[in-house]
């Protein structure tokens, strides 16, 4: 055999010399791609662990803490008079979310916001995070706190929801409320575990993301866009930030909105009634986009829960969205007078008008 012929039988061919070079060149480049996100992710967590425990540090609470059922619940209380307005945050929402609201109405009355369990300064409880077990608690942090009713309940979004809830189960505890931007849980229930189970599955994908999100500190780098859009005074952004952005805030709305939806759903649909209670109804002038069907539905949701009551007020606070109804001043403003007139009503017994 000779040298061109032993020459030609070892070389291999070039289609697959560049075979094997591709594959190589597309596994470092994945190897490489791997490690960056795992050193992102190592740094994400690090940066939420950090800044988290800063902000414990910076960031103390304004109110009290009161025990409530075994565990510390955050109350922060301005001004004097009666009746006492307790404001309720919205779901994933802490009480300096009313900062406007509370400051105006301070002006007028004795006015307190809280934290529900596990949510801005308060701890965490063990118990389901149902709606009843909630204004239980509240009911017993008031109590703890020597607050006494009656009192005007005012509440944002899902807090909507829970005030509706606490009148229901505390009646004479209640002489009016106030409902901004409310959530719209309609009676309706599952008809079965396991169509409660496939509606949970579904929303659990972008529950994971938003866990995520919160664990390696995406959410606290994102989240002044949103406070800042939504008109909160500038020196308040940084710490609505750090209370929404913890671990706690995340945890504490998933197990609200997501394994407590039944109880939610029977809870709303016991309460929605209450004679002739002062009820003062807001809405948000811009609503997210909605479908011909949608936009219906809610249409018809705003024309039922003015009816709750059968002396309410509803309007619409225009240019105002679910965020800015409470942190523009302009827009608070309008919460604001909406529940001084309650107060009114409630004191007067003269009704509201439409």
């Amino acid at each position: 055999m000779n040298a061109a012929t032993q020459s030609s039988e070892t070389k291999l061919p070039e289609t697959s010399v560049h075979k094997h070079g591709c594959l190589f060149m597309i596994g470092r480049v994945l190897k490489w791609l791997g490690i960056g996100l795992v050193t992102l992710l190592i740094l994400g967590f690090a940066f939420q662990t950090v800044a988290s425990a800063a902000d414990k540090r910076k960031y103390a609470p304004r109110g009290q803490l009161y025990n409530s059922d075994g565990h510390q619940m955050h109350l922060y209380c301005v001004g004097e008079g009666s009746p006492a307005v307790i404001l309720e945050a919205g779901g994933y929402a802490e009480s300096l979310w009313w900062v406007r609201v509370q400051a105006q109405l301070a002006e007028h009355t004795k006015v307190c916001a809280y934290d529900r369990a596990g949510m801005g300064w308060s701890e965490p409880a063990s118990s389901p995070r149902d709606p009843v077990t909630i204004v239980g608690e509240l009911h017993t942090l008031l109590n703890e706190a020597g607050i006494q009713p009656p009192y005007v309940l005012a509440g944002h979004s899902y807090g909507a929801i829970l005030v509706r809830v606490f009148a229901h189960h505390y009646p004479a505890d209640v002489s009016g409320l106030v409902l901004v931007d409310s959530g719209l849980v309609r009676p309706a229930h599952f008809s079965s575990d396991a169509e409660f189970r496939d509606w949970k599955s579904g929303n659990d994908v972008l529950q994971a993301l938003l866990w995520g999100m919160t664990r390696f500190g995406v959410m606290r780098l994102i989240g002044s866009g949103d406070f800042s859009s939504w008109g909160y005074p500038a020196d308040v952004v940084p710490e609505l930030v750090a209370l929404h952005s913890s671990n706690q805030a995340f945890d504490t709305y998933y197990a609200e909105g997501f394994p407590a939806r039944p109880a939610l759903q029977d809870a709303s649909a016991a309460a929605l009634n209450f004679g002739a209670l002062p009820l003062a109804v807001l809405w948000a002038g811009k609503q997210p986009p909605l479908s011909s069907a949608d936009t219906q539905l809610f249409e018809q949701a705003k024309t039922e829960i003015a009816a709750y009551s059968s002396n309410s007020t509803s309007r619409d606070v225009a240019g105002a969205d679910h965020g800015s109804i409470l942190g523009t001043e302009v827009y608070a403003q309008q919460v604001s007078d909406a529940v001084l007139q309650v107060i009114d009503a409630a004191q007067t017994g003269k009704p509201l008008a439409p």
